[in-house]
Order: structure tokens, then sequence, then C-alpha cells
């Protein structure tokens, strides 16, 4: 089959359907799709629900059979061989929150770009994934097998509903999702969560707190103290840290840091640690050491505090970032959110941490698992989705791997690819236009670049089945 050619009639075709996009995808943007209690049959909510009907009826009118898996997500199916090829999408999103220069829930076409929640994050590549599948069955093109657009409502909150999935169906024998960056994402790390009881709060401190979230290093952090004598200006000034009187008793030291995802902290600063620093200074506490492990732990991130440091040349290094510090029932507890290289389980981790923590007098509980996966590059499958994307982008594709995590690790042989494009991101400048911020959006070049990359990795798999 010629690629070229290929390429040239999709390019043309794309031509023709690039208003039926823009309609079907300002349908799926206007539905705030935000997973919510269950209502009803409605495993995640009206909205959620809703959201898959309208997929399931595009996926209808473009001559495709659908199937719903109970409102846990939804199926799109091109072809009746009964081995299948999976795109993973999710029509669920975050909520929009404020400070938007354009509506959220509302598609906006401006020049040469999608804006509005979900266009990036992941109902635009959603149907990304179906217009390659309306590509290939309208122009007759014969494949040695089926291809499944899972529509999840639950990747935000859970991904329980790809759990279920594979209860209710069969899996693909290999599946990508469209829900991280091009080329091939062949590893994601292991997470774990835990949280660290550091004991009881020092009579000396009134309150202490820092994050709000376990995967975000955290920008600031805050201690009450008792104290009805200090001038505030008795204390060392320092760039980050703000001394203020709240009354005629209390202090509150407040920390500022710089927030990073967990799974790349290498560019944030971790306020808790900033803290906790200050307060062993200047603060006179009683019982130091829980601060002198918040401010060795939360002052690095690759774990070497709790003992499990450790690199990997597929993986670089372990990270460990300590998200969230609160108080429970009087006793300080500081969360920590882990990337783990995932040639191992949580559990050897795990045991690592508390045979270097409980001597400590620390004890330790597990918060959240979620295991990792790592597929080698060479594998013909992924091959062949590294080609189609180096056809595509006109430059090498090396796959690579990450701390963050996708539908990937919750569906078996299944791997993250697309649909962002390094050179489509920042057109509004940081903190603006990408998953989860505000004026999300996906480029127009994004669209027609995924969709040539998914035809092009469809047929090279099809080239090399079995």
């Amino acid at each position: 089959m010629d690629k070229n050619q290929i390429i040239k009639e999709a390019e043309a075709y794309l031509d023709s359907v690039e208003k039926e996009f823009e309609s079907d995808l300002a349908a799926l943007i206007e539905i705030p799709s935000v997973a919510w209690k269950k209502e009803g049959v409605y495993t995640f909510g009206a909205s959620c629900a809703k959201v898959l009907d309208a997929a399931m009826e595009m996926g209808k009118k473009y001559g495709f059979k659908t199937e719903n898996h109970d409102y846990y997500c939804a199926s799109i199916i091109s072809g009746d061989k009964k081995d299948e090829i999976g795109i993973v999408a999710h029509l669920d999103v975050v909520p929009a929150g404020s400070g938007w220069r354009y509506e959220p829930y509302k598609l906006t076409v401006e020049s040469d770009k999608y804006i509005g929640r979900g266009t990036l994050d992941d109902k635009g590549p959603f149907l990304c994934g179906l217009y390659a599948m309306r590509f290939l069955k309208e122009k007759g093109i014969s494949l040695p097998f089926s291809i499944r657009l899972i529509a999840g409502s639950d990747e935000e909150v859970g991904s329980s509903d790809l759990e279920h999935f594979a209860k209710v169906a069969k899996p693909p024998f290999f599946s990508f999702t469209p829900d991280a960056e091009f080329p091939v994402c062949i590893g994601e790390k292991g997470i774990l969560q835990v949280d660290v009881m550091l004991g009881e709060l020092p009579p000396e401190i009134a309150e202490i707190g820092g994050g709000t979230v376990s995967n975000a290093v955290p920008d600031s952090a805050y201690a009450v103290i008792w104290d009805d004598k200090s001038d505030i200006h008795s204390f060392p000034a320092q760039s980050n840290i703000i001394i203020e009187r709240l009354d005629e008793k209390r202090l509150k030291i407040t920390a500022t840091g710089k927030t990073a995802h967990a799974a790349m902290p290498e560019s944030g600063i971790n306020a808790i640690g900033i803290l906790a620093a200050y307060i062993l200074k200047n603060v006179p506490v009683s019982g130091k050491k829980p601060f002198e492990f918040l401010a060795s732990a939360c002052g690095e991130y690759f774990g070497r505090t709790l003992g499990i440091a450790r690199e990997d040349e597929n993986f670089k290094y372990l990270t460990c970032v300590g998200g969230k510090l609160t108080v429970s029932d009087g006793i300080m507890v500081q969360n920590f959110n882990i990337r783990y290289i995932p040639d191992t389980t949580y559990e050897p981790v795990l045991k690592q941490i508390k045979d270097t923590l409980t001597p400590q007098g620390f004890a330790v509980r597990p918060v959240l698992t979620s295991e990792g996966y790592y597929v080698f590059a060479d594998d013909k499958k992924i091959k062949a989705l590294t080609e189609a994307c180096e056809t595509v982008l006109g430059y090498e594709c090396k796959p690579y791997t990450m701390g963050g995590g996708t539908y990937a690790r919750w569906l078996a042989n299944t791997v993250a690819f697309g649909a962002s494009i390094q050179e489509e991101r920042g057109k509004f400048g940081e903190g603006r236009g990408d998953a989860h911020q505000r004026d999300e959006y996906i480029s127009k070049a994004e669209v027609r670049k995924t969709i040539l990359i998914y035809i092009l990795s469809i047929l090279n798999l099809a080239e090399n089945y079995r």
C-alpha cells in the first residue's frame, strides 16, 4: 500500500469533513462532563452519561456499531473481526475553574486553534480516533482486525471505567490511548501514595499545613505559632518567608515555593521543606525530629530520606514528592506521592519506607497504588506507531517513558500515543492552553496530524499483524 498516496487522500478527506469535525467537537465540548456520583443508571452522573450517548450517536451516524458498558464507558466498533485494535480515550473532564478568557463549555474556533474544556484532554483526541476510523471505513480499506474506540468517563477521577470494561468485555490485543504526547510512550512509572504519621503537633504550634493535593509540589505552606511576645521584625528575613501577627497570642509563618506536577518535580520548590527548615532555625519547638524529617524529605525529590532512591536507564530515577501536610486528630501527617521504576511492584518500595521510618518512630500507611508498565522500543507494534509518527511529523520520534499516569496503565497491552505535539503547545503562554489549564486548546495542526498518524499506525499494524 502506497503510504504517500494514503496521506494525500487522507488530507483531501480531512479538508472535506473539517466542518463536520468542528460540529462534532462543539457538541462534545458543550457537555460539562465532570465525573460525579451515581445518578440512577448513570454511573458517573447525568453529564457523563450524556456525553457517552452523544459519542455513540456520532458512531452510529458514521455507520459503526456501538456498545454501552453500563454507562461506565462506551465502545464504537469498526469491523466484525474477532481480534481488535483499541483506541482508548476519555470524555470526562476536570472542572473548568475560573479565569478563562473564552467560554470553557462552548467551542471557540480561533485561527489555528480549537478552544474549550476537553479540546485537548481528551474529547478532541477521541474525535481524531473516530475520524481515522471514518476514513478507513469510507475508503473501503480492508483490515485483518476490527477497531474498537473506547470512550471512558472516569479517567480524571480513578479509571474505574476501564476496570469495569475489562470485566464485561475482552480487551483488544493491542491499544493506544491519545492522552499524552507524541511520539510513543513505552513506559509509565508506578505510583504509590503513602501517609507518614509524624507524631503529635508540638504545643508551641497552633496550626500547620501545606499543599492541597498529593500529586503536585506544594507552592505554599504555613504554621501558626503561639507567641505573645515576639516582634515580627525580630525573625530573620527570608525571601520565601512571610511573618505576620494574627492577634495578641499568635503569629503566622507562610512559606512560598513553586508548584510542579509530582511526575516532574524538577522545576518545583517544595514550600513544606522551606517552612520546616525555617521553623528548625527560628522557632523553639519541643520535639524537632518531625521538622528535621520534613526539611530533609521535602527538600529533595529522590526519596533518599525515605530510603528508596533508585536510578534506571529507562526511567532515569524514582521521584518522591511531599505534596500535602495536614493534622488529623492532633497528629501531623505528611503525604508522599512516589513515582517508582516499574520493574517492581509497590510492595518492596513500601517495605523499604517502613524499614527506614519505623525505627525513627514514624508510622507509615499506604493510601493509593497504581502499577506502571514498560514495553521494549523494538516491539514490532511500537515500531509501527513510531514509523507512522516519523512519516507525518518529519523528524525522528524516539519512544519515551514518563512519571505521569494515563489510561495505558489500566488496560493490558496499551501504550500512550499522542495527541499533543510539542511544537504546537504554548500558544497562550505559560499556565494557559494545556490540559487542565484555563483556555485549553488543541491546534488544527495537531488534529490533522494526529488523524494522519493514527491512519498510518493502523495500516502499519495491519501489515505487521501476526
